[in-house]
């Protein structure tokens, strides 16, 4: 799964980050990405369903939702990061995850053209 490379991609190593969407753009974005990583799920569960068993998805859902709400408000409350910074970054991650995902996808349907969304 996607882990956390992606903040030196956004930050290219410094620590401002000219904004250019709004924070309801960038929620929009990120939950379009979330709807995409769904389906590559979903897909996924048809190939090696060991690991998307519901139990298995979601204590690891609540548990990630808790730690990582918790984390952001702390950090945004010391002022660590913007919530702008918050959602550039949660994209990227996102974005990373849904890459993963068509990745399995094509190795699996032999390089197709994979669009999840």
């Amino acid at each position: 799964m996607a882990r956390w490379h992606c903040w030196d991609k956004i930050t290219k190593g410094k620590r401002d980050i000219a904004m250019t969407k709004s924070i309801d753009e960038l929620r929009l974005e990120y939950h379009a990405l979330a709807h995409a990583m769904q389906s590559g799920v979903a897909m996924k569960m048809n190939y090696e369903p060991g690991e998307t068993t519901p139990k298995h998805l979601r204590v690891g859902v609540n548990s990630t939702m808790v730690e990582t709400g918790a984390l952001a408000t702390i950090f945004m409350a010391k002022g660590v990061f913007t919530e702008e910074e918050y959602y550039q970054v949660l994209i990227q991650s996102m974005q990373s995850e849904v890459n993963m995902y068509k990745e399995f996808l094509r190795q699996r349907l032999g390089d197709a053209n994979i669009e999840l969304g």
